[in-house]
């Protein structure tokens, strides 16, 4: 039983197989071959829903000294402008940089889209894996251990996106309910 497995470059793509027999092996050839080339802040400086809809499907990978996590990315919420308050600030960061919002405790994963100034963001609300799914931008948080203290950080090297999107079709889009939500996406299927 193997795993096919993308490395991406500027100019290839390299494929390599990996047994699928455990998570440690996998987690471990994951992390002797897998470098992420993509450029974080040009992937991050659009409209907030199109970025939403990009990250469907893609892995959201945490890098620390202890190792390795990777989850697929499966619902997204999209928001820009909105009602000028505190929690909000960090909509206007750098677009790629981690905005985590405090709410009743928990902090919540988003990243600055769009460009820098201007109030514009994604928040990931779940994730999933082979055998469960994460839901809520605090729960996330929690899981890949990110702290107040890394707000503002830029994705790149702790912080990653990699793989492709899912094919369009199975996004589906859903009404938000805050002042400022595009919407939410989500993949189905």
């Amino acid at each position: 039983f193997l795993s096919k497995e993308r490395i991406y470059s500027k100019s290839a793509v390299i494929y390599f197989y990996i047994p699928l027999f455990s998570s440690y092996n996998r987690s471990l050839y994951k992390d002797l071959f897998y470098k992420s080339f993509m450029d974080h802040k040009r992937f991050f400086s659009r409209k907030a829903d199109e970025v939403a809809k990009d990250l469907i499907g893609r892995l959201l990978i945490r890098k620390t000294s202890d190792g390795t996590t990777a989850r697929q990315i499966t619902e997204v919420g999209a928001y820009e402008e909105g009602k000028e308050i505190h929690s909000r600030k960090g909509m206007k960061y750098s677009p790629g940089s981690l905005y985590l919002m405090s709410r009743r405790g928990n902090q919540l994963f988003n990243i600055a889209t769009d460009r820098e100034g201007y109030a514009s963001c994604v928040e990931v609300r779940e994730v999933a894996f082979h055998d469960g799914v994460i839901k809520g931008p605090g729960a996330i948080s929690n899981y890949f251990r990110i702290t107040k203290d890394l707000d503002g950080m830029a994705f790149g090297d702790e912080l990653q996106i990699s793989e492709e999107p899912v094919d369009p079709k199975k996004i589906k889009k859903s009404k938000g309910d805050a002042d400022n939500c595009i919407g939410y996406f989500s993949l189905v299927g």
